[in-house]
């Protein structure tokens, strides 16, 4: 005879896989997921933030005091304009150098950005086709449960039946026949 306890303790046994926090009940495949989201956003800022740092270093040089200097020099040494026009050609080589480094670091930001939302729009996906699986595996779980219960409660109306009709048999010839007691 089937234990009725032992496979209701073993069923109620497979929801409680489940991790509460915060009052939220998570799986630790959410747990992970969630995990795995959080890390990717920080990094993310991360690199935004680095990122960020070196456009501040750039922005901060004054080109205005590089090009003062070249003309107090042109200023004060007029016999030779030639190497302040090399100095002059050198600092406009300078500037559009940090220019075009400027254009690249905005060009990398722009490259983090669209590679987080990328990732971002991953996680989401794969959140909700984990979710759906999730689902999919407590409705089998719950279908089996029902099917089990169904049997057990058949097998029970049977073995009760037979258990009843022994019993009413037997009181049945102990009534017939009262002097065999």
């Amino acid at each position: 005879m089937v234990d009725l306890t032992k496979v209701s303790d073993s069923i109620d046994g497979l929801a409680d896989q489940q991790i509460k926090a915060g009052g939220i009940k998570l799986t630790p495949a959410s747990v992970f997921a969630i995990i795995t989201f959080l890390s990717t956003v920080v990094g993310g800022l991360y690199g935004g933030f680095v990122m960020y740092q070196k456009i501040e270093e750039v922005a901060g040089l004054d080109l205005g005091e590089y090009q003062q200097a070249m003309d107090v020099m042109d200023a004060k040494v007029t016999g030779i304009s030639t190497k302040v026009e090399e100095s002059v050609e050198y600092t406009r080589d300078i500037k559009n150098g940090l220019r075009d480094d400027i254009l690249g670091i905005e060009k990398q930001a722009d490259r983090v950005e669209d590679t987080v939302r990328s990732i971002e729009d991953t996680v989401d996906t794969l959140l909700r086709e984990h979710e759906a699986k999730i689902r999919t595996l407590i409705d089998a779980a719950d279908v089996r449960f029902e099917s089990q219960r169904d049997r057990l409660r058949t097998s029970q109306d049977a073995e009760m039946k037979e258990l009843e009709a022994r019993l009413t048999k037997k009181l049945q010839r102990a009534l017939d026949n009262p002097l065999a007691n």
